[in-house]
């Protein structure tokens, strides 16, 4: 073999690897933290449990429960806890945005800022 040869080898070898470990990163990205997002109105508490910040500092985190509905309209009842990141208890008339994984569940969730950018549909069935 000779010497461009090995080298275009090692080459092409290393651009394969380097393909495959960045395919399995999008695969486990999307198969770990995708899913299908809803709108969820923080209704009450159902319970508070302490969560360490990662200051080192205390705090309280809640878990609510509440109708979600998603861009095509479809509702479903949602659990989700809030985390460090995030700690603070949610108004009652809070719209939060929830990312529910088929083989995790929650795995996202942040309060909405502008209601100007949620779906139509679920803008219809919050007014209505």
């Amino acid at each position: 073999m000779t010497k461009q040869r090995r080298e275009w080898l090692i080459g092409a070898t290393e651009l394969t690897l380097l393909i495959v470990v960045v395919g399995l990163n999008i695969w486990w990205m999307v198969y770990r933290y995708g899913g299908e997002t809803y709108y969820v109105q923080a209704g009450k508490t159902l319970n508070s449990y302490d969560v360490s910040l990662p200051t080192g500092v205390k705090s309280t985190g809640h878990t609510y429960l509440g109708l979600g509905i998603n861009r095509h309209g479809a509702k479903r009842q949602i659990k989700f806890k809030t985390d460090a990141v995030a700690p603070a208890p949610f108004s009652k008339s809070k719209l939060v945005k929830v990312t529910v994984n088929t083989h995790f569940g929650v795995t996202n969730y942040e309060p909405v800022k502008n209601m100007k950018h949620l779906p139509v549909s679920v803008r219809n069935q919050l007014v209505s």
